[in-house]
């Protein structure tokens, strides 16, 4: 199994939430950094190398549903 990658810093989280037009509540800062360190922890379990066959949208046809 693959390392984990680092979890992000808080800068990095700050940009990417200034990126997005995302503005932080002093109040709720805290918690929406932490939210946003556990997501990034978790996309190497959603993000796995596959190929263009495999993805979701080639698994339905519009041609063959309406037969």
């Amino acid at each position: 199994m693959s390392e984990h990658p680092a979890a992000a810093d808080i800068a990095d989280i700050e940009q990417r939430f200034a990126a997005a037009g995302v503005v932080l509540v002093p109040d709720r800062k805290a918690g929406a950094v932490e939210s946003a360190q556990a997501m990034l922890a978790a996309m190497h379990w959603l993000r796995q190398p596959r190929t263009a066959a495999a993805e979701p949208s080639n698994t339905f046809s519009l041609v063959k549903a309406m037969k």
